[in-house]
């Protein structure tokens, strides 16, 4: 019976302490990048079914370069590092991402182009399934990664 309020005058402890435990959370800032339930085409954000595996790559266009047509089997979130980045979509008007700008890319045939005088770098992020395909090129497209 000695148990119970020994374990009671515990838990109380850790909580009335925690605050020391947890530090302070001084100088931190959280700005929100994006916040959606959809694609960047406006069609619900899915998450395809088996193990999830979540890759992250910083993909870098040259001035003048370009993705080629592609599109992805899964929802991508793209952050842009530097630079600004051009992408045309089917049945999209074409739409400039500069640096510090987020944006989730959309599931149709896309192409994203460098039209600046800077390299442009863009952190992707896949959420996939474990074994499928990031990307899928259109047929006679160039571009690749």
């Amino acid at each position: 019976m000695m148990r119970s309020p020994c374990v009671i005058a515990a838990a109380g402890l850790l909580l009335v302490s925690f605050p020391a435990f947890a530090g302070d959370a001084t100088g931190l800032t959280a700005t929100s990048l994006l916040d959606t339930k959809t694609l960047g085409d406006g069609l619900p954000l899915r998450y395809p079914p088996g193990d999830a595996h979540l890759t992250a790559l910083m993909v870098e266009l040259a001035p003048g370069g370009e993705t080629g047509l592609h599109r992805h089997p899964m929802p991508v979130v793209g952050y842009i590092v530097s630079g600004e980045v051009t992408v045309s979509a089917e049945g999209m008007a074409p739409r400039v991402f500069k640096a510090g700008e987020a944006f989730v890319e959309t599931s149709v045939w896309h192409n994203g182009r460098n039209e600046g005088r800077e390299p442009v770098r863009i952190l992707a992020i896949y959420l996939g399934a474990e074994g499928q395909l990031r990307v899928e090129k259109k047929q006679g497209s160039d571009g690749h990664y």
